[in-house]
């Protein structure tokens, strides 16, 4: 789950840059946001990464860079936005595809964010984590 939700940040990223080119051509900001980005989609695959590996502060981690902090800067500005009277029907109705891709791919995002967010504390990920790097045995005859 994590690992589509930096997928789809990914994906969000290029669909805004994209429109960022149309309109203003390249800048410093643009490269800026580009260079920022880049930094965090890293650090959230590392983080996955020293998850998989079962280190119990990445799942900290991941839970309040991502889970908190990256989830708040997806659902604010839309909540913002909704409670100053913006209608989510109008701005359906008036995107173009751009803009309606990018609205999937925001929406695939958050999902991904909750769902990993969920997946992280249940009691066998919890369970897989007390257990740290060592994974259980393999029933024997099983491909590794």
């Amino acid at each position: 789950m994590w690992l589509a939700a930096i997928g789809s940040g990914v994906a969000e990223s290029v669909i805004g840059a994209s429109g960022v080119l149309a309109e203003d051509g390249f800048g410093a900001g643009l490269a800026a946001n580009i260079a920022l980005r880049v930094a965090v989609y890293s650090g959230a695959a590392v983080l996955v990464l020293f998850l998989y590996r079962r280190r119990p502060w990445a799942r900290t981690a991941l839970a309040v860079l991502l889970g908190c902090i990256g989830l708040a800067t997806l659902v604010v500005p839309l909540v913002s936005w909704l409670a100053a009277g913006g209608d989510a029907g109008a701005a359906l109705a008036a995107a173009d595809g751009a803009d309606l891709a990018y609205y999937a791919v925001r929406a695939v995002h958050i999902a991904a964010v909750l769902g990993a967010m969920t997946a992280m504390f249940l009691p066998a990920s919890r369970a897989a984590l007390r257990r740290g790097g060592q994974y259980p045995a393999q029933a024997s005859g099983s491909c590794s």
